[in-house]
């Protein structure tokens, strides 16, 4: 989920230069796109009615959290692990191993609510998701091989071209898991979802080429050395805290929707909303990001703007307003606008601080600084969920969201 975000703020690719890929290209450009869209989606796809299947069965809302976070631990921790045995499994062979075991654990998911025990439910949730994200992380990994191998002339445009992919399926995710839920139920929409990452993988094996990643790597010193700067903490800090005001809503949102009678199907609307508005404006900002050069300004601007939005999602009691669907729905555009106008310069804005100390503007750095915004992104998304589930659970929505939008306005004050 975050290398694909990081890249938005590179340059976009121009016609043009789209034009001129060869047949074989395209066909594996739209295979990859094709995967990173199925992956987000499924995903995303329980966020509207898995806290509520769960909560009939007996789990609380903060052990719902951390199905949904460990997800993004487990991609985080395993990320590395295939990256180093790449060159020796083939990136062919580790991307279709894992769409496979990815769709395999979606099917497996599907037929959890048979099971009737609660411990033995719970341990399944998390057993099966692991193993899916681990599917993920190896095809995640796999297809920048197949980028930087493909396509070495654009590598950054067709990463964006991916992260719009990854957009869309995250966008999709949820309106397509509350339609398919309203219709056929917990299972319908997981198998469907399961089957197709199954049904693709030998168009998959036609269309990519064989090829075998390589040995070199980055030296552990440069990531020592970059986080040692000052302004890259406080960036990081920054980028873990919006990952968080991304990620908490996932098992909050639903059940606190829901108090108002609110739809499956609707609820997954408004994540789409949610979602779209974040789409929408990435390129806006990315765009303007470039344009003024003031990353700080953005960032400190954005912290703001998501602050305000989440006092008015709860609503926070700090404000004295009703719980009200216009209230829930404005607050979620502005958190949506506004979290995208703060990661969209972070990216830039380490890249800066590296080059003033002394890192060129080559492959090398780009490598570094992803995988430093890589791990922040994780980390704000791993434990975005978790901290989400507890403050609900304990001392409800409207308090979970004061705190968020306290983490948002405290973060500002490092750069004071």
């Amino acid at each position: 989920r975050s290398r694909e975000r990081l890249l938005r703020t590179q340059r976009r690719p121009k016609p043009s230069v789209l034009c001129k890929f060869t047949r074989h290209q395209i066909l594996a450009l739209l295979t990859l796109l094709l995967a990173e869209f199925i992956s987000f989606c499924s995903m995303s796809v329980m966020a509207p009615f898995f806290p509520r299947e769960a909560g009939l069965k007996g789990m609380s809302p903060s052990v719902s959290g951390f199905v949904f976070s460990f997800y993004a631990f487990v991609v985080f921790a395993t990320s590395p692990f295939f990256g180093k045995i790449l060159p020796f499994m083939g990136a062919k062979f580790l991307f279709m191993s894992g769409m496979f075991l990815a769709g395999g654990c979606n099917i497996l998911f599907g037929v959890l609510p048979l099971i009737r025990d609660y411990t033995v439910f719970a341990v399944f949730c998390f057993l099966i998701r692991t193993l899916e994200a681990v599917g993920a992380s190896a095809y995640a990994t796999a297809s920048f091989v197949f980028v930087v191998e493909i396509f070495p002339d654009n590598i950054s445009g067709v990463l964006g071209l991916l992260e719009t992919a990854m957009g869309l399926g995250m966008s999709a995710g949820p309106a397509i898991g509350g339609f398919l839920y309203s219709i056929g139920g917990f299972g319908l929409p997981f198998y469907l979802l399961g089957a197709l990452m199954i049904i693709i993988i030998p168009t998959n094996w036609n269309t990519l080429p064989a090829i075998s990643g390589s040995g070199k790597g980055t030296q552990h010193a440069s990531f020592a050395k970059l986080f040692k700067i000052p302004a890259v903490s406080i960036i990081g800090a920054i980028i873990i805290v919006a990952s968080n005001t991304w990620s908490f809503l996932d098992p909050t949102l639903e059940p606190h929707l829901s108090l108002q009678h609110v739809s499956s199907y609707q609820i997954g609307l408004i994540f789409l909303l949610f979602a779209s508005l974040y789409g929408i404006f990435s390129p806006i900002w990315g765009w303007l990001a470039d344009k003024i050069g003031n990353h700080w300004s953005m960032m400190v601007i954005g912290l703001f703007l998501s602050s305000a939005g989440l006092l008015i999602l709860g609503p926070s009691p700090l404000i004295g307003m009703e719980t009200s669907l216009w209230m829930d729905i404005s607050g979620l555009c502005i958190i949506g606008i506004s979290v995208a106008m703060t990661l969209m310069p972070t990216f830039q804005a380490i890249l800066k601080c590296a080059e003033e100390k002394g890192l060129k503007k080559d492959l090398t750095t780009y490598s570094i600084v992803a995988g430093a915004w890589s791990c922040m992104y994780s980390l704000g998304d791993m434990t975005g969920p978790a901290l989400g589930g507890i403050l609900s659970e304990y001392f409800g929505f409207h308090i979970c969201t004061t705190v968020m939008a306290g983490l948002s306005f405290f973060t500002v004050s490092f750069k004071f």
